[in-house]
């Protein structure tokens, strides 16, 4: 199951690195640097991050710090290149810092909760895909800017305040949830500690 997994996320990476390479290329010369920048700072990030959470499962932490940081590093450099030596130099750095984020947050987590890590980080990746591409184009001139009106800043607020009111939410019930668990078995026991 860890392998499947593990392949999983390593095919949406790679999915990801790829969409955002053919969003970039056609229209790099219209782009500018800092779109480029943001672009591989973003996708080395992801890419190490997702990594180095999954990588938690079956590797150490050092191992999992380094191959994490090479898989983020490689896929910032991707999207970095067709721009300058400053999207590289972002993508290098985006990965590393994702990579060892990652890792350290693997390290942490039991291994149900890598899962549900894992599910969130892919969602987050293509959320932030989609914005990347709309940013793009905006950035070539194909898809015109809009400001938002009054009534969007409402909508958009009460949103905000939302997310926020569920977040609140989920902590307090995963805090319950954790406290039952931790009643029912006194004794807790890393991932790691069993190896």
């Amino acid at each position: 199951m860890v392998i499947i997994m593990q392949v999983l996320v390593f095919g949406i990476i790679s999915y990801l690195t790829l969409k955002a390479f053919n969003l970039i290329m056609p229209v790099r010369k219209k782009l500018s640097c800092e779109v480029g920048m943001m672009a591989s700072m973003m996708l080395g990030a992801m890419a190490g991050f997702l990594a180095g959470t999954v990588l938690a499962l079956n590797l150490d932490y050092t191992l999992n710090t380094f191959l994490a940081a090479v898989i983020g590093i490689g896929a910032g450099v991707i999207i970095g290149m067709p721009f300058n030596q400053l999207a590289i130099l972002e993508g290098i750095m985006g990965g590393l810092m994702g990579g060892t984020m990652g890792a350290m947050i693997g390290e942490m987590l039991l291994d149900n909760s890598i899962l549900i890590m894992s599910c969130f980080l892919v969602i987050l990746a293509f959320i932030s895909l989609n914005l990347l591409g709309k940013a793009i184009k905006q950035g070539a001139g194909i898809l015109k800017k809009t400001e938002a009106s009054g009534s969007q800043l409402k909508k958009i607020s009460l949103l905000i305040a939302c997310i926020i009111a569920a977040m609140i939410v989920i902590v307090i019930v995963g805090h319950e949830f954790n406290n039952q668990q931790l009643n029912k078995d006194p004794i807790h026991i890393h991932h790691h500690e069993s190896d």
